[in-house]
Order: structure tokens, then sequence, then C-alpha cells
């Protein structure tokens, strides 16, 4: 019985054994599989790279070769022209519109004609692209110029807000009183503030504005944006408050049951009341459309 029993505990651990033994060499031959797929997929990756090489191995040479060529050619052109007179410098015809001069690609303007050259010099806040290459500004004097407009209105807009109060329509602005007035006057449909005059506090800020130009530009050009800001401000930012304002917004009724939006002020460039329509196509950038998202009033 005892032989029995050390049989079967034999056979039983060489059965054991020979089913670990077999899981080990299954493992194996999963692995050497896996070796062999990734060694195939790395040769075909150095094939590829190996192509991708003679290729670029190829254009190259063709890059440097065509390079040879036209480093020769400029050098032909650059002796050829050597004793050849430059072409006189084109002065603006003021015949031609625009001032542009006959057969000429481009032609130097003087500085004292950039005051009259017709170009719009700020979008949104800042310098647009024409103002800036006008004035020859390189990206960092163009930086710190945005930043000078930036903090003169940033000031104008604190100035105003702390300043401003909210009023009833003056009597002059109904129909009897302002035939181009809105209907909607005469019963007070309409939002409107009051500013005062903030000369106190801008002068020196447009004092400040105008040393942080010179400081960037020098004093030629300085003075040239300036004068052409004065203007800016003068048409789309009253003039910077110089004098007291009444701005607002009415509703006059439309016979379809509609209302349509108008904008009003009064000061001392303008009048007693001068009222504009405003239109859906309305300038994002205008003074009155930041007006209506001062006052939180709708657009068209």
């Amino acid at each position: 019985m005892k032989k029995l029993l050390i049989i079967a505990s034999v056979c039983a651990l060489a059965s054991a054994l020979w089913m670990h033994q077999r899981r080990l060499l299954l493992e194996v031959h999963v692995q050497n599989r896996r070796l062999a797929a990734a060694a195939a997929e790395l040769k075909e990756r150095e094939s590829l790279a190996s192509a991708a090489k003679q290729a670029a191995e190829g254009q190259l040479a063709s890059l440097r070769q065509e390079l040879g060529v036209r480093v020769a050619a400029a050098s032909d052109v650059a002796a050829h022209d050597a004793g050849v007179e430059a072409p006189p410098i084109a002065e603006p015809d003021p015949e031609r519109q625009g001032g542009w001069p006959s057969n000429a690609a481009f032609f130097y303007l003087p500085k004292q004609y950039l005051t009259n050259v017709s170009y719009r010099l700020l979008n949104g806040g800042q310098l647009t692209d024409e103002a800036a290459a006008l004035f020859g500004m390189s990206p960092a004097e163009r930086e710190s110029t945005d930043k000078a407009f930036a903090d003169l209105t940033d000031q104008f807009h604190r100035a105003e807000i702390q300043r401003m109060e909210q009023v009833e329509p003056p009597a002059g602005w109904g129909p009897a009183g302002n035939p181009s007035a809105p209907s909607a006057m005469n019963f007070e449909s309409a939002l409107i503030y009051h500013v005062p005059d903030l000369s106190d506090v801008m002068n020196s800020a447009e004092t400040a504005f105008s040393q942080q130009l010179q400081q960037t530009l020098g004093d030629s050009r300085a003075q040239m944006i300036d004068t052409a800001a004065d203007s800016f401000l003068r048409q789309n930012m009253s003039d910077l408050g110089a004098g007291e304002r009444t701005v607002g917004f009415a509703w006059e009724p439309e016979s379809d049951g509609t209302q349509s939006l108008w904008y009003a002020v009064a000061d001392a460039r303008v009048g007693e009341g001068s009222f504009q329509r405003v239109e859906p196509n309305l300038d994002p950038n205008s003074q009155i459309a930041y007006y209506a998202r001062l006052f939180g009033v709708k657009l068209p």
C-alpha cells in the first residue's frame, strides 16, 4: 500500500512539473513571436528612413546647385549695376490722384506732407498697420505707442464714468425746440447723461501722452502723430472732454409699431442738440457703440 502511495505521489509531482514547464515553454514561444514582429517592424522603419534620407540628400544637392546659379547671377548683376547711376527720386505729382508720380513704382514722401496723407490712425484703440508703416515704426515703437494711446483712453473713460450724471432730456430737445429731434423726446423715452468739463483731469494726461510719444519716436514723428491724434480725439472722443456735454439715446416709435434708436449729443461744438439715427451697420469701435455698451443700450 505504501508503495502505491509513493508511486502516486511521484506521478503527481512529475505531472505538475511537466505542466509548469509546458506553460513556460508556451510563454517563451509567444515572446519569440513578438520579438520577431518587432524586429520586422524596425527593419521596415529603417528601410523607410534610408529612402527618406536619400531623397533629402538629393533635394539638398539640387538646392545647392540652384543657390550657386543664383549667387553667380546676383554677382553679375551687382557688377553690371556698379557703374550705373541710380535714377533720381520721384517727387509727388499733384496732378495725379493721391500725388503718385507717373512711371514710378514707389517714391519718397517728404515728412511735411505726412499730415495731409489720407489714412486711418487708430482702429479699436490701436494703431492701424498703415499708420505704423507710414511713420516707420519698429514693433517695439508700435507697442509703446499703442500703450500710450490705451493709457490716455483709459484715463478719459474713467474720468467720464466718475463724473457723469443721469439727467432729464433738455427742454430744447423736443420737436418744438429742435425740429430734427425724434418725437420720442416728448415722451421721455430716453436715457441721457450730463458730462462736465474734464479739462482739469485730461490736460495733464495729454501732456504725459505727448511726452511718451517723444521718448518713443523722437520729436519729428511724435509731433506729427500728436497732430493726427488731436484730430482723431476731437472727432471720436469728444476732444477728451474739453467742455461739458450732454449725451444719450432716445427711442422713436415707428408707424409699424417698432422703435428706432437715436444718439443725441449737445456740446459747444455741435450746439444745443444733434441727433443721429443708429443704424445696424454701426462701427463697433465708434463712440456711439462705446456709450451704448456703457449705458446698457441694445443696438439694432
